[in-house]
């Protein structure tokens, strides 16, 4: 893309945002769908652009903005302790699952990266939503993290044995180490 063609999408975009905060003004508009609007025209800014990289802040916007609108509707209400919390976190989650799937659907890219903020985020929303039990059972595996050092420290140091008698049976014969 050309340096006018980006001029071009970019003032559209700002014309978009000027038009909503202009419009907001006026009408009584919900804030709850805020985020998850700004979301979608970064979205559309990056699809029109052909600019992968907005559709990092426009996953994560409309992420937001889903768990806001999932904190305020009657499911939230419907599940029992902190259900709010929980599906704050999945719609956030969501946001960042979006972004490696419309990397792939418009563009052809992998940004596999987004996965790890979002499975963090899932795991903590489902971890609220079973009333912290997950969260308490990964706390106690979490304990234990230090036996995958030494696991690979063990596995490290096999490997190493291993290479060392294979370069030993694999002399010449008449030669003899030490």
């Amino acid at each position: 893309m050309n340096k006018n063609n980006k001029s071009v999408v970019s003032g559209i975009g700002l014309i978009a945002l000027g038009i909503v905060f202009l419009v907001t003004q006026y009408i009584d508009f919900d804030g709850r769908f805020f985020l998850s609007l700004l979301g979608l025209g970064f979205i559309m800014w990056s699809v029109i652009g052909r600019s992968s990289g907005l559709l990092i802040p426009g996953g994560i916007l409309s992420g937001i903005g889903l768990g806001v609108i999932l904190t305020e509707s009657s499911l939230a209400a419907s599940i029992a302790g902190d259900g709010e919390g929980s599906l704050f976190m999945l719609g956030f989650a969501a946001g960042w699952f979006s972004i490696p799937v419309l990397a792939k659907l418009f563009f052809n890219d992998y940004h596999l990266w987004p996965v790890i903020p979002g499975s963090i985020m899932a795991l903590i929303g489902v971890g609220i939503l079973t009333d912290g039990v997950l969260l308490d059972a990964i706390g106690s595996v979490g304990q234990f993290w230090p036996v995958i050092l030494i696991v690979i420290g063990f596995s490290a140091i096999w490997k190493q044995f291993k290479e060392d008698d294979d370069s030993y049976e694999k002399q010449p014969e008449g030669w003899q180490a030490g």
